[in-house]
Formats: C-alpha cells, structure tokens, sequence
C-alpha cells in the first residue's frame, strides 16, 4: 500500500500590496483550520475503520509523542479539545469585534475633531457658495459680500453681526454627522482595498497593468464615498440648512418710547437642532426634503474621495519610501503633507459639483431644478468663475482639514493596536 503525504500551502503570500499583518491573522486561521480538519479526521479513522474486507497492508510505523497522545484518547478528553477549539472560535470573533470597533472609532474621531477645527472656514465656504441666491439676504446684501473681502475680513464680519459662537454655527450637527460619515468611511474604504486584493486579483491576472494600484484606490475611494454619504445625507442636508441660516442681532427700545433704554435682541432662526430641523422640512417639503441634492452630492463625493484617497495613499507610498530615516522618523510630517496636496487635487476638481450641490439643497432653488439646470444658471448669471466661488476660503479649510483626518486616523489606529498597513 502506497502512502501518501500531502503538503498544504502554507496561507497566502505577502506581497507589496498587501498589508503584512492581515496576511498575518489569515495564515493564522487557516492554520488553525486545517489543524480541525486533520484531527476531525483522524477521529473518523479511529472510530470507523475499514471494514470493506478487502486486504490492507499493514504498517508498523513507531509511533510519536502525537501519535501516543492521540491513541490514548477519551471521550472526555474529545470533548475538552472541542470545547477549546469553541472557545478559539469566540476569542477570534470577539478580536474581530473589537478591531472593527476600533477602527470605526478612530475614523470618526479623526472626522469629527478635523471639522471642528475647521468649522469656522466651513461655514464661510457655505455662505460663499450660496451668495448671489435668496438663500441667505443677510449675508448676499452685506457690504463685505458684495466688495468680496479677503477671509480674515469676511470672518470678522460675522463675528460682528452675529457674535463669536456663529463661527461654529451648525458644528453641532457637523459632528453628529461627522462621526458616522468618517467612521463609516474609512472602514469601507479598507475593507473594500482588502476586497480588491484577495478576490479581484487571485482570479484575474490584473497586477501586471501599470496603474493598478492608483485604479483600484480609486475605486474603492468612490464606493467607500458613496456608501458612507447616502446613509448619512439627512444630517449633512440639515448642516448645511443650519449653516447658512444669518441671525444678525437688532437693536431695539425696551421701553417702547423714544428715550427709553436699548436692548439687543437676535432674530429667530427658522432651523433650530437637528430633530426640530428634520421636522420641519418634512412637513413643508415632505420625506424626500431630506435627500434634496442626493444625486449631485453623490456626483461630487464619489469622486472627490476618489481621488482624495488615491492620490494620498499614492504620495505617502512613495515619499514613505524615498525619504528614508526622516520618512520613518516624522511620519505625521509625511501624512500632513501627503494630506494637503491630496485635499488641493480633489477639491480643484470637484468643487464647481459641491456648489451646485449646496444651491440645490436650499429652498432657493426651485423644485424640480436637475443639476444640470442650476449647473447652467450659475454660469448665466454669475459667469464661469460663479462655478469656483468661494474655493479660496475652500482651501484654507481642506487643506488643513484634510490633513488633521489623515494624520490623526493613522495615529489613533496605531495607538489603538490595529494599524493595517495603510494610510
């Protein structure tokens, strides 16, 4: 009787592309799979064995410290070895758990903390984007809308009229929003690339194109973009509703004579929190009211983080390489960086979308516009540079909003224990 021994491979290879620690854990479980697979057999043989009655070779073969331990088994002892390999089973589930927690945690975080330092600039942007529309009269009709005054002025400005607080008017919600969208993001976007590399290029032999690398980044930018933006929309559609709300505070006569004594009093906004804002533009727009504006959002998030995350993951790759020590000495340098230029490419690109995507979610556009309408009546009343109104105060705010993201993702996933290999 021929006896046979049969190698098995020993996991995945590593290769470039691939995050090391994740081949790690794989080759981990699929060695700890086959150790079931071979004791569950070797259990059958034990318990079952031939009885075709045809004529079997013996071998006399000295048996191994395994092999004593396994002849001299018991039903209890069965029993405990299943017992423990439940328990393996929970305790890698439960790591799983805990690492997906973690990393939804630190791309939320990381979100929310860079769009509050950058809330005041957000707004601008807002405000910026929405001039020339009946969306906001109090900021349009201002002298500092109209001469179209630097940032610094356009920021004072509204710290005058409406007080220091306005800065961050809306941040609330941004966070809110922020937490869910980041974290909901980033870990698509990983475990779409983890996707892509375990699927996409075992079958089909797509390594060997040259841009294969940026092209699937982009990919998975873009869905991770989309995916994260549609289940978030109602709230970023009430930020931008509460945003762009101007409240300026009005003098007024307590006694109600002439030479009585003045109170200053603000105007009431007609979005107040984030329930009460749903609310009420359900019941004068209806549920659809909350997702006005899906389809140029989409338009314009897919790809802006398209290529937001493509050309980052691209930059920190090649200057993570060719820096050397000073690389691996100052990685949050290269990912501040990194972010900037990527957050410079992806909003000079999409930026005239993100504008007809704001008009289109006020109430000042008329109901039923499609993109491509207010998309042409920007260009007829404002001209061209209508399209990139705003783009200043824009950058001021991506830059370095973008680079707090990236920077800070990658140091909270670090210090949390679960860093991928990426970004």
């Amino acid at each position: 009787m021929r006896r046979t021994i049969v190698v098995m491979p020993q996991g995945m290879g590593s290769d470039a592309s691939s995050p090391p620690r994740f081949v790690e854990e794989l080759d981990e479980r699929m060695k700890k799979k086959r150790r079931r697979k071979h004791r569950h057999r070797d259990d059958v043989q034990n318990h079952h064995p031939s009885s075709s009655g045809k004529e079997t070779t013996t071998l006399l073969v000295t048996p191994t410290k395994k092999d004593r331990h396994r002849s001299t088994t018991t039903p209890a002892s069965d029993a405990a070895e299943g017992k423990e390999e439940e328990e393996e089973e929970e305790e890698e589930d439960k790591d799983a758990t805990t690492k997906t927690t973690k990393m939804l945690v630190s791309g939320g975080v990381a979100g929310a903390f860079s769009k509050s330092c950058t809330a005041p600039l957000a707004r601008l942007t807002i405000l910026r984007q929405l001039q020339g529309t009946n969306a906001v009269p109090g900021w349009s009709n201002s002298v500092v809308a109209k001469e179209d005054v630097g940032i610094v002025r356009s920021l004072r400005h509204i710290v005058t009229t409406e007080g220091v607080r306005a800065l961050w008017k809306g941040n609330g919600v941004t966070i809110v929003h922020r937490l869910p969208y980041s974290a909901i993001n980033f870990y698509t976007y990983e475990n779409t690339l983890d996707v892509i590399e375990n699927e996409v290029e075992r079958r089909w032999n797509v390594k060997e194109y040259q841009a294969w690398e940026v092209t699937k980044r982009l990919a998975a930018g873009a869905f991770a973009g989309c995916f994260s933006c549609t289940l978030t929309y109602p709230l970023d559609l009430v930020r931008t509703r509460l945003a762009a709300q101007v409240t300026p505070t009005v003098s007024g006569d307590a006694s109600g004579g002439g030479g009585g004594s003045t109170t200053t009093r603000s105007q009431q906004p007609h979005y107040r929190g984030i329930l009460r804002s749903m609310r009420t533009i359900v019941s004068e727009e209806g549920a659809s009211g909350l997702y006005r504006g899906l389809p140029p959002t989409l338009a314009g998030v897919g790809p802006n983080l398209a290529i937001n995350f493509a050309a980052y993951e691209t930059l920190r790759n090649y200057f993570g390489k060719n820096t050397g020590d000073f690389g691996k000495e100052n990685p949050m340098f290269i990912s501040l960086a990194c972010g900037s230029a990527s957050a410079v490419v992806s909003a000079s690109a999409t930026f005239p979308i993100d504008l007809v995507r704001r008009r289109m979610q006020m109430r000042d556009a008329t109901k039923g516009d499609t993109f491509l309408a207010v998309f042409k009546s920007v260009i007829r009343k404002e001209g061209f540079v209508g399209l990139y109104r705003g783009i200043y105060p824009e950058f001021a705010k991506v830059v370095p909003g973008v680079s707090i993201t990236y920077a800070t993702y990658e140091l909270l996933k670090r210090v949390a224990g679960v860093d991928t290999g990426r970004m």
